[in-house]
């Protein structure tokens, strides 16, 4: 009976951990805000909001971001006609999960030249930098 109950702890805190544990995502697709904010405005590089309208409309890093909701089942075949395979494409959220899964997604379908904003806006703002 102690052995049932062990691995019933165990099992439970393996979950817990994995839940609120670090992420998996690659950290070679990731860029700090600060590097994002050296290229933002150079026109070869593209940046996308994956946050949603009512986030949006809260301010963006660069007005001219190309924008798709992350949570729309649309997500994919809306990002892939708008985005150049040969571009390099810096990706954004709240808070940099969605982006970082949106990259994934991303160079699992050839968009080898996509980043993830680390932190995302929220990273932004605590840098000071300008919200358009």
């Amino acid at each position: 009976m102690k052995t049932k109950k062990l691995t019933l702890v165990i099992c439970m805190l393996s979950s817990i951990l994995s839940f609120f544990g670090c992420n998996n995502f690659p950290k070679e697709n990731n860029v700090t805000v600060t590097e994002l904010h050296d290229v933002v405005n150079n026109p070869e590089v593209i940046v996308l909001d994956v946050r949603t309208p009512k986030e949006i409309a809260q301010g963006k890093i660069k007005s001219d971001a190309l924008e798709a909701d992350f949570f729309e089942n649309d997500f994919v075949a809306k990002v892939t006609a708008q985005l150049p395979k040969d571009k390099d494409v810096y990706v954004y959220c709240k808070g940099g999960t969605r982006s970082a899964k949106a990259v994934i997604k991303l160079r699992e379908l050839g968009y080898l030249k996509t980043h993830n904003v680390e932190g995302g806006i929220n990273a932004w703002k605590a840098k000071g930098y300008k919200v358009e």
